[in-house]
């Protein structure tokens, strides 16, 4: 009987974000582009299943409504995904993947603050990130999503969650 560890890939990935909140204030606010990138690792389980550890810069944040002024919330972020991956021939497979993600926010525009103050955003988030990938070879394309489960506000009676959309190409060196 024989056992072997299936393989380890490390790569880069980037890729468009479109954000805004949920929440209390969703309704005086729109979506907002930004970006992500970092560095993924892929341990396979098996043929089929993985664990996808990211390290991300990621920007959140949303555009205001009425007053015409947008937000950049910049985070470090880590998403652990469990990912199924079915064989689609030719070296290439579909991916579904979902699991937590654990962010800290790092910075953010116009003044924005983290910290425990009422005029201060609460620098933890978490949520859930999921979504559909595809890879051929060491290149893959992804559509996530990532709803938030925090409140980001510190004022009483406000919630304030992140919700982001992003798509996302990536390249394993390996």
């Amino acid at each position: 009987m024989g056992f072997s560890f299936a393989q380890t890939k490390i790569g880069v990935t980037a890729g468009l974000n479109v954000s805004s909140y949920s929440g209390d204030v969703s309704d005086a606010v729109n979506f907002k582009a930004g970006f992500q990138a970092g560095l993924v690792m892929d341990l396979g389980i098996s043929k089929s299943f993985s664990v996808i550890p990211e390290l991300l810069f990621s920007q959140r944040g949303a555009k205001y409504k009425d007053i015409n002024i947008s937000e950049t919330l910049n985070y470090l972020q880590i998403p652990i995904n469990a990912a199924y991956k079915l064989d689609a021939g030719y070296g290439s497979n579909v991916i579904i993947f979902a699991g937590p993600y654990f962010g800290y926010g790092i910075s953010g525009s116009d003044g924005v603050k983290f910290g425990s103050k009422p005029s201060e955003l609460k620098p933890f988030d978490f949520g859930i990130d999921f979504g559909i990938g595809y890879e051929y070879e060491k290149i893959f394309f992804k559509l996530q999503c990532n709803p938030g489960f925090l409140n980001m506000s510190n004022v009483d009676n406000l919630s304030a969650r992140n919700m982001n959309i992003a798509i996302t190409v990536g390249y394993f060196f390996n």
